[in-house]
């Protein structure tokens, strides 16, 4: 087979390194692979392949690209997925999950904005469509695999290897059941360049290329978020006003478009304007000048809709442990004491002040490189 003959022609040593570290099961398993049509799914899956699975590929549809006039790429996504599973030699499926999209992830993500929250609509996604929706469609006897940077063992969720890439906290509200299920071959990989270098030992030189994908889909790369928002939330203009004294120092155009703690678009004066609260039942927008103002940093927050991955807390657990803490995905870990409210809920006070915690943003929790789980910011501290 062509395929099989290129492989083992290019498998290098760092193609062989990134191979002996992946643990499955049984060679000839079935593997099915979550596949988007980006470098690291393609390398993933050429990573099982080698390693001896049967292979399948599935790529999901989330969202209908006719309501995006064309700005969503995932017609041409899906081709770039056939296009790779032709040259691997293994079957691919697509499946539409546009209904469970809308109704499991993006209408709360609406609801979310419309009440001035700042919601992760990525975490929804990978928790009720991908590692839900999606793993549901796969034959029980068959192993599931993404091309995540992190890592699975027994069940337990840790941090990828790739450390700027580490993408567990997008994974904190999927459950050890999913996890036990599931493969990540790119979890021992030590930087993205070794995966565009692997695409280019397998011929992938399309995909080795192809910009990484940072916008949501169902808003596209060439909008602003708040533009495309304009279109399903129907907020008034209202004041902006300076947080130290009170004056009145412009006029937004819509609190959902204002994320705490980012530059708010506002000119007034020669300072540079950040948003520090957002007033929703006076429809009014408060800022600071400049990006290091004192009101930008808190030293907390209290969760709600708090998941363990483990559904309980790990033992020895007595209402509060030290744990790496973030409250978002590019944020260094902080320390931080997480504890047990009498309501249910958690707070995560941090060791040192941390800059824009916002309601609605999603606090991830770590003991060392094990994600133990998250919740949902309900207040800040």
């Amino acid at each position: 087979m062509l395929v099989q003959k290129k492989l083992s022609v290019k498998c290098t040593c760092v193609f062989r390194r990134c191979l002996t570290t992946l643990r499955a099961p049984q060679k000839g398993d079935l593997v099915v692979m979550a596949m988007s049509g980006g470098v690291d799914s393609s390398v993933s899956a050429a990573l099982l392949k080698k390693q001896g699975y049967h292979v399948r590929g599935i790529y999901m549809r989330n969202w209908d690209t006719s309501d995006e006039k064309g700005v969503c790429t995932s017609r041409e996504d899906w081709q770039d997925v056939q296009k790779v599973c032709q040259r691997l030699e293994i079957d691919c499926e697509h499946v539409d999950f546009v209904k469970e999209y809308w109704n499991d992830v993006f209408e709360k993500t609406l609801d979310d904005y419309a009440r001035g929250l700042t919601p992760n609509p990525d975490i929804a996604c990978n928790s009720f469509i991908k590692f839900g929706a999606l793993l549901d469609r796969i034959p029980e006897d068959a192993w599931f695999a993404t091309g995540h940077y992190c890592r699975s063992v027994n069940g337990r969720l840790l941090r990828g290897r790739e450390r700027n890439k580490d993408q567990s906290y997008y994974l904190s509200s999927v459950p050890e059941e999913a996890l036990s299920r599931t493969i990540f071959p790119l979890g021992e990989v030590e930087s993205k360049s070794t995966v565009k270098q692997l695409a280019q030992e397998l011929g992938l030189h399309n995909i080795a290329s192809k910009k990484e994908s940072m916008g949501i889909c169902f808003v596209g790369q060439r909008r602003r978020f708040a533009e495309f928002l304009e279109q399903y939330i129907d907020q008034p203009p209202g004041p902006v006003v300076n947080l130290d004294n009170g004056q009145l120092i412009g006029q937004h155009q819509g609190l959902f478009g204002y994320t705490i703690g980012q530059a708010s678009r506002i000119c007034h004066g020669s300072d540079k304007w950040f948003v520090a609260q957002k007033i929703m039942s006076e429809n009014k927008l408060v800022c600071v000048a400049g990006s290091n103002h004192p009101a930008l940093f808190h030293n907390g927050c209290i969760a709600r809709d708090w998941i363990w991955i483990h559904h309980d807390p790990p033992k020895g657990f007595d209402g509060s442990m030290l744990v790496d803490a973030q409250i978002r995905y590019r944020q260094s870990p902080e320390k931080a004491i997480l504890s047990l409210q009498p309501d249910g809920q958690y707070s995560v006070r941090f060791m040192n002040p941390i800059r824009a915690i916002a309601r609605g943003q999603q606090v991830v929790v770590w003991d060392q490189d094990w994600c133990l789980g998250g919740g949902v910011i309900d207040q800040v501290l």
